[in-house]
Formats: C-alpha cells, sequence, structure tokens
C-alpha cells in the first residue's frame, strides 16, 4: 500500500501570521489521478477555464481572501453560466492587464468560494488524510553562555 504526501507550510516568514503552519494530505496512490482530474474537472465548473491557461494556479491563501468574499457579495448569486463567464472574463483581463468589471469581479469572488467548497469536497470523496499543526511564533535562538532560549513574541 502506498500513499501521496503532500505537505506545505505557512508563516514561517515571522511577519504577519501568529502562527507557523504546517499542513498536509495524504492520498492513497490508486485515487492521485482520480483526485487531480475531479481538481481540474471542478477549475472548469466554478472558474470557466482551467487556470494555468491563464498563468494562474489553486491556492488556499488566494481562494479565501477577505477580499475575494466581499467581491462575492456584492451582488446577488450568479447562475451558473454567468458565474463561469464572468470569472473567464476577469481572469482573461487581468491578464491583459484589463480591468475587469463589477460584475466580473463578483463572479470571480463566488468562482473562488465555490472551488474551495470543491476542493474540500474532491477530499473527502476520495478518502483523504488531512494533517496539521500550528506552532506559536517565537523569536530567534539566543544563546545566554551556555543555555540556549526561546522567547514567544
Amino acid at each position: 500500500m502506498s500513499w501521496l504526501f503532500f505537505q506545505d507550510e505557512s508563516g514561517q516568514d515571522h511577519r504577519n501570521a501568529p502562527l507557523e503552519v504546517r499542513g498536509g494530505v495524504a492520498l492513497h496512490s490508486s485515487r492521485v489521478w482520480s483526485f487531480v482530474k475531479s481538481l481540474q474537472d471542478a477549475e472548469e465548473r466554478c472558474f470557466g477555464i482551467r487556470l494555468g491557461e491563464v498563468g494562474s494556479e489553486i491556492k488556499g491563501s488566494r481562494l479565501l481572501e477577505r477580499k475575494r468574499f466581499d467581491w462575492a457579495r456584492q451582488e446577488a448569486t450568479l447562475d451558473d453560466a454567468s458565474r463561469r463567464k464572468g470569472a473567464r472574463r476577469f481572469l482573461t483581463r487581468s491578464r491583459q492587464r484589463e480591468s475587469p468589471s463589477r460584475r466580473d469581479f463578483t463572479a470571480f469572488g463566488q468562482a473562488s468560494k465555490k472551488m474551495a467548497h470543491e476542493v474540500f469536497a474532491s477530499l473527502r470523496s476520495h478518502d483523504a488524510v488531512l494533517f496539521a499543526s500550528a506552532i506559536p511564533r517565537v523569536t530567534p535562538l539566543k544563546t545566554t553562555g551556555s543555555s540556549i532560549s526561546c522567547e514567544r513574541t
């Protein structure tokens, strides 16, 4: 039995985050391709385009940015076709350095929220195992004579 384990970290720059977070996802090797395909399909269902086509990628910290939630609720919930069309327009206009419309921002915000839900649904349906730890931020090690100490910030 083999598993794929993906790990990532956040907050280790010790600037804005009060914690260092380490997280991981384990998927049985027999489910990896199906999982990848499900995320690719979800990108198209949510954004109307694969993000790689416009030089972007799925990144949790960006999907869950506060401004995207603000954009999502600035108008009523769009139907699927309108959301996909607006999100696709948002991504292509942004890449071409053109200003997206308010409706495009709304669509992109709603697509981001939907994609976050789709990621968790796919993890659940593929029996993924999640791991996480949060470590309080500490100042760099200080040497005091023959001992080493850390201080919380």
